[in-house]
């Protein structure tokens, strides 16, 4: 009887920081898939606290393993000290998790996202043990370009370790952005001695929309003319002020602008008593639904009002669209950084959150909807040559997914060439 030889299975290992919000997971679904096309013989799993099943499709050949968050009684009281003690108790909780599977899946490659040793650290010990355990595993951090204050990043990363594991674990940096929009080397001190291993991919964005827009008109029941206004919040569970603030914006102009329309997403995560107080102000040609694909709607907008996230504004940007920025109001000051470095360059209006209101945010959307379209679309592409930071990302990662030599077809070579 003939013995069938077979390959070991080649994993790519995924590390998502999520749990509230969508931006991290849908990055990096859009990078699996990818990676996954490019690499047939490829499979993929994905760590995080992101409930995916919830809001996303999984690509083939790819599964997620879910790390538990923390869960709290609405009846339970504690003190801080209790409070940040099972904090740190489900951070290694998680920690254990990753490691296990981490070893156990023994991974050709592991990206890991936004944070370098995971959220806290929690992924410290089981990068540092695979490493122990496969030599031949490689490890690349995939760094969003504007992270938050850049001296509290570089402080933040001094007090984890996270400058060692540059240079001792890290076999690359990915940057998902533009050195001319932000140099993240000069941002966060990264010394001389690791920058070569930087590699600048572009943002990161999904496929770009096929519906044109009087499908997605037709779709919601709009009239196939008036400018449509789009508003999104992301996840939505702190976004009720700024849609709020949108209707109010909206019924400003409406006295000017008679056939403005507008879709307001208030994204899956924001409580139901907040849905309802839109939903109620809701009219024909002002509409207000959960869930919605954001980047066709941005597609088919006019105007697209947002908070600060990263795959928000990237969506806007990629398809040209002029863009309202009301940043999120919380100790990380990343979305404003970002909100107010595209205004600097004219592509963006900024509304503090200290300053929302329907006047405010009725004067920035009414320079939104008077933008030269094309004028507004060469802008963009002045700075930001393209968005195809995802087949960058794949060709990067490429060098070190490629079958080895033993199996690659004779003859046949690839040249890898990075910018």
């Amino acid at each position: 009887m003939p013995v069938i030889k077979t390959s070991p299975t080649r994993t790519l290992l995924l590390y998502a920081q999520d749990n509230r919000g969508m931006g991290h997971i849908n990055r990096t679904l859009t990078i699996a898939r990818h990676v996954l096309a490019a690499h047939p013989d490829l499979v993929a799993y994905i760590a995080t606290k992101s409930r995916i099943t919830s809001n996303f499709t999984l690509p083939e050949r790819c599964d997620y393993i879910k790390l538990p968050s923390r869960l709290t009684p609405d009846t339970a009281a504690k003190t801080d000290e209790e409070q940040e003690a099972a904090k740190e108790r489900f951070r290694k909780v998680r920690g254990q998790i990753l490691k296990a599977a981490a070893l156990a899946l023994s991974p050709e490659l592991v990206l890991v996202d936004h944070e370098p040793l995971g959220s806290a650290g929690e992924f410290r010990d089981g990068l540092y043990a695979l490493k122990g355990q496969s030599p031949s595993t490689r490890f690349v951090f995939g760094l969003r370009d504007i992270m938050d204050d850049a001296a509290h990043i570089s402080a933040l990363w001094k007090e984890l370790g996270v400058y060692d594991a540059f240079e001792n674990l890290y076999d690359g940096i990915a940057v998902y952005g533009w050195r001319r929009l932000y140099d993240v080397a000069e941002a966060y001190a990264i010394p001389a001695t690791i920058r070569h291993k930087l590699h600048y991919c572009g943002f990161i964005v999904r496929e770009l929309p096929s519906l044109n827009g009087q499908c997605v008109r037709q779709h919601y029941e709009l009239p196939a003319t008036g400018p449509l206004v789009f508003a999104t919040v992301g996840g939505g569970y702190d976004g009720y002020p700024v849609l709020e603030a949108t209707v109010n914006a909206l019924e400003r102009l409406q006295t000017k602008i008679p056939d403005l329309l507008a879709i307001m997403v208030s994204g899956p995560f924001m409580p139901p008593e907040e849905q309802a107080l839109l939903q109620a102000r809701a009219t024909p040609a002002f509409r207000v639904v959960s869930q919605a694909d954001t980047f066709q709607l941005m597609a088919a907008a006019n105007a697209v009002i947002s908070m600060g996230g990263y795959n928000s504004v990237c969506e806007a940007l990629a398809v040209a669209r002029p863009l309202v920025i009301v940043p999120r109001a919380t100790h990380k000051i990343e979305q404003q950084i970002r909100a107010e470095t595209l205004a600097a360059h004219g592509l963006a209006r900024c509304v503090h959150p200290s300053e929302l209101s329907g006047e405010s945010l009725a004067e920035a959307l009414a320079w939104a909807l008077g933008c030269d379209r094309q004028a507004h679309a060469r802008r963009v592409h002045e700075l930001i040559p393209s968005f195809d930071g995802a087949a960058r990302l794949t060709d990067y990662l490429s060098q070190w997914l490629a079958p080895p030599a033993s199996e690659a077809p004779v003859g046949e070579e690839r040249e890898l060439v990075f910018e």
